[in-house]
């Protein structure tokens, strides 16, 4: 029981006394109390042991609540009794342990010290091995430093004749490719100064016979002295008609190229074998583009036929811009990269620069070297000298699927350009019409010009540049949207009609 109740049940005790006490001292006679008074006191103590009874209880109460801790607390003490007892015990183990480990440590100690004494004898052999290791390894790296000096220059020699190798490789081509070409004029020269000679030995034998006739005739017809003179004079000028027929060959082979020329531009040739040759010649230009489309970037592959151009000069591919991935219309914003490369045949370059041309802006003329062409390979198309000479010409579509003849004739108010007829003409595969980005080649075989619209060709007759736009990376979209409004303007300058 602790000291509250204790206290609580002695005051309790102390004014149950002092009532009781104080009850007998002013109680009455029993002759005069009432039934009434004794009632009240009995209820007074009634409740005076109910209220002992509750506070009984409620200190009891209280007495068991502690109890409890006191019961939980002994538990959890017991509990970290017990926790403590097992750690004791492991560290216990732990410590039998380590006095096995130390035991073990001592044995290998000992034995490491046996060991120890048995290398103490070879590390003074291996000491002696060492240094003789020692310069044997200071032998090697002194002849391994002779030939990776050795090396060195061994492999410098051998890049520089790698060099000097495809250097005369490359002028050994160089020089047969000449050879070829020399061979092959020589060749063409040695035939027309056979023929040349041919004529002068003809020549020959006509003043030999001559001279015989003046010899007969000198000794037979005295009297015929002037007549002699005659045929004298007569034989000095078929000499001096040798001499220059003879001067006049090394003539003829420098004009035998303008003869094959005209010769082959005086025939014309039909659309079947026209078109056979553009085949045979054709080379497919491919673009890859990325654009930006509707917040996404879309990469498009373009594809168009084109053939290489020559004025004499310079030499390009053609085509119409509208072949490939960007018109005058296309917002620069948008692109954001472009490639462009040529192929014929499984041969294909690369190319960086695209030019348009000044007669009319929307022509794509993409120039190449002379090494360009030689591997691509087939031959050059030249831009037509007569473009008029036939009224007929033979167009290919920008795919090059596709051919027809058509007719053409100039009109006044669009030089430089010639009008095609619109109507729908036949070819062997069907009829069509001009449309924009169609090839058009002369009947002599030449390039006449390119479609710009569905009823005007332009004549190719030169590549001045109008503008410039690099390709083959990222595309700047100030520099392309410059090269558009620039290429705009001129095109808003050409008649109504040619645009």
């Amino acid at each position: 029981m602790n000291k509250t109740l204790l206290l609580i049940l002695c005051d309790f005790l102390l004014l149950t006394i002092l009532s009781m006490w104080k009850m007998e001292e002013d109680s009455p006679p029993p002759s005069e109390t009432n039934s009434d008074s004794g009632g009240e006191s009995i209820a007074a103590m009634a409740m005076m042991e109910q209220d002992l009874l509750e506070t009984l209880k409620y200190s009891l109460d209280e007495e068991k609540s502690e109890t409890e801790k006191l019961a939980e607390s002994l538990d959890e003490k017991l509990n970290e009794i017990q926790q403590k007892e097992e750690v004791l015990a492991q560290k216990e183990q732990s410590i039998r342990n380590l006095e096995q480990t130390l035991t073990e440590a001592e044995e290998r100690e000992l034995a490491l010290q046996r060991e120890k004494e048995s290398l103490a004898g070879k590390t003074e052999k291996l000491t002696r091995t060492t240094e003789d290791l020692s310069k044997e390894i200071e032998t090697s790296q002194s002849n391994y430093d002779s030939l990776s000096e050795q090396l060195a220059e061994t492999a410098l020699e051998a890049r520089q004749g790698a060099a000097q190798s495809q250097m005369l490789q490359e002028e050994l081509n160089r020089k047969l490719a000449e050879i070829e070409k020399k061979e092959a004029d020589l060749a063409e020269a040695s035939r027309k100064l056979a023929s040349a000679q041919q004529e002068v030995q003809e020549l020959n034998v006509q003043v030999q016979v001559s001279q015989q006739e003046n010899k007969f005739l000198s000794a037979s017809v005295a009297s015929l002295k002037g007549e002699i003179t005659a045929e004298r004079a007569e034989r000095q000028a078929l000499q001096e008609q040798a001499g220059v027929l003879a001067e006049g060959v090394s003539q003829l082979a420098e004009s035998s190229q303008d003869l094959r020329e005209e010769l082959r531009s005086s025939f014309e040739i039909n659309a079947n074998q026209l078109f056979s040759d553009f085949k045979s010649n054709q080379v497919l230009a491919t673009f890859a583009s990325l654009t930006l489309n509707r917040n996404r970037y879309v990469e498009t592959n373009t594809n168009a036929a084109s053939v290489v151009v020559s004025d004499g000069h310079s030499t390009y591919a053609l085509m119409h811009i509208d072949s490939g991935p960007f018109g005058l219309k296309t917002n620069p914003a948008l692109t954001r990269s472009m490639s462009l490369g040529l192929s014929r045949r499984g041969n294909t370059v690369s190319v960086s620069k695209i030019q348009f041309l000044s007669l009319d802006p929307r022509i794509m003329a993409i120039p190449l070297t002379s090494e360009q062409v030689d591997l691509l390979g087939g031959s050059v198309y030249y831009t037509a000298l007569e473009p008029f000479k036939f009224p007929e010409a033979v167009l290919v579509t920008k795919k090059g699927d596709y051919y027809g003849e058509v007719d053409f004739k100039l009109d006044s108010d669009t030089p430089g350009f010639v009008k095609m007829q619109t109507k729908i003409f036949s070819s062997i595969f069907g009829e069509f019409s001009p449309s924009t980005g169609d090839l058009v080649l002369s009947k002599t075989g030449e390039l006449l010009g390119i479609m710009v619209n569905r009823r005007y060709c332009v004549l190719i007759d030169n590549f001045l540049v109008e503008a410039s736009l690099d390709v083959g990376g990222t595309m700047d979209k100030a520099t392309f949207g410059q090269v558009l409004r620039q290429l705009n303007n001129a095109l808003d300058t050409f008649p109504e009609p040619l645009q």
